[in-house]
């Protein structure tokens, strides 16, 4: 894979990352856990980005023959 490819994939998981994060920091924060619920949101954004982007290296690793 490319360095440019790479890059593309690298931000579209951070994307989907920060997605899912800030949703369950903010279903979270709507059943009164406000604290905690940001807490998720912004850590969640940034551990979501990596873990997909692991999760598709991984995958790509063990797809090619």
């Amino acid at each position: 894979m490319s360095g440019g490819m790479l890059v593309l994939v690298w931000i579209g998981c951070v994307i989907l990352g920060a997605i899912a994060g800030f949703a369950a920091g903010y279903l979270l924060w709507k059943l009164g856990f406000e604290l905690i619920g940001s807490a998720v949101a912004i850590v969640g954004a940034g551990a979501g980005g990596i873990v997909a982007f692991l999760w598709f290296l991984n995958w790509q690793d063990n797809r090619q023959p």
